[in-house]
């Protein structure tokens, strides 16, 4: 079986999927962005690389380059991992009999009244689409219009497996960036997005009892939110709510808290950070947004709420923060569930299965 997988700059995730189909298949090349940070692990790998670079969903050198790949190659099977390539994909393999598969990792964005979803997700011409989330092939499968609806039999839940291991270092300590000595520390990873649930977790962090001595870390470009700002200054949280801005070191910034705050309100596929989180050892906090709810077990990979709830979710924050015990069995419960549940070699088995049930048929 020969594969193609097409992507743009992938995770370590989706780079070591890569690494394990190259040992696996009897040919596999991946396309993908030079500049990406994990590009040269795949080189080191001695996995087949070709350099691309897909500016849009209708980049016409990406499609014509992928076309003419396909040909000279004669694969089986061709997976696209982001929005862009598969759309190039898409029209670059409208002739070819190889199978063309996409990737989704969120449960919104793709209907029928939406232009855009037929030359991707709704396009005919798909054979199938990884669901990195139960949530998001449920999404997929409830999409419908009319008489329209998605097929059931193309959407796969296969989830991306982590290995701990990936996250070694050591933790970089609240103090470094303002936090008190001996204050307790809950963070947050945020990209500059409102829909990442940041104003009901200010909202949650200002109902928390003061004696609790907590503060709130928040990384990521999400500093650059004025609206966001805002509402601290009127909460009177200036002192006590800390931005670090956009970091390479997130995840050993997430070892050093105490808490891993997830109260995302958009459509979580499946949550990474909190994931992340559970394999530094960090106890997790979350609302039940998308696939949110199939990694953060409630009382034993995690505590999940209502998503939008600030008053719950200050109660779960204030519970762990305020129990050693219960953050070291969650830190304990967390980190055995990924070691188990989603490694890196389950993800590859059930790719190669899928893989296999489609080239057959």
């Amino acid at each position: 079986m020969k594969v193609l997988c097409i992507t743009d700059c992938q995770d370590r995730p989706e780079t070591e999927l890569y690494i394990l189909l190259n040992q696996r298949v009897e040919k596999l090349l991946v396309m993908a962005n030079p500049n990406g940070r994990f590009y040269p692990l795949l080189l080191a790998h001695g996995v087949e690389v070709q350099p691309i670079q897909i500016k849009s969903r209708f980049d016409r050198p990406a499609t014509e380059l992928i076309r003419q790949t396909l040909i000279m190659n004669s694969v089986d099977i061709v997976h696209a991992f982001n929005t862009r390539a598969v759309a190039c994909m898409l029209r670059a393999g409208k002739k070819s009999s190889a199978k063309l598969l996409a990737y989704r990792g969120v449960t919104t964005g793709v209907g029928y009244l939406r232009p855009e979803s037929w030359h991707t997700f709704l396009s005919p011409r798909l054979d199938g689409v990884m669901c990195v989330a139960e949530a998001i092939r449920q999404a997929l499968i409830g999409t419908r219009f009319l008489g329209f609806k998605f097929p059931v039999h193309k959407a796969k839940t296969i989830r991306k497996g982590h290995n701990p291991q990936w996250y070694a270092g050591d933790a970089v300590l609240p103090v470094s960036y303002g936090v008190p000595e001996g204050a307790l520390t809950l963070c947050c990873i945020a990209r500059n997005s409102l829909k990442k649930g940041v104003l009901t977790l200010v909202e949650a962090f200002a109902l928390l009892d003061k004696a609790l001595n907590a503060h709130l870390v928040l990384v990521g470009s999400i500093d650059k939110n004025t609206v966001l700002k805002q509402k601290i200054e009127q909460a009177g949280l200036v002192d006590r709510v800390h931005f670090t801005g956009y970091r390479n070191d997130a995840i050993q910034i997430i070892r050093g808290c105490d808490v891993l705050v997830s109260a995302s309100q958009s459509g979580e596929g499946l949550p990474r950070v909190a994931i992340e989180a559970m394999c530094v050892g960090t106890p997790v906090v979350a609302t039940d947004s998308g696939g949110t709810r199939e990694v953060v077990l409630d009382g034993q990979t995690g505590l999940l709420v209502k998503k939008g709830a600030a008053a719950d979710l200050a109660q779960a924050v204030a519970r762990v923060l305020g129990d050693a015990g219960l953050r070291s069995r969650l830190s304990v419960q967390g980190l055995r569930f990924v070691s188990t549940e989603l490694t890196p070699e389950r993800t590859a088995d059930e790719v190669i299965g899928w893989y296999q049930q489609l080239f057959e048929h």
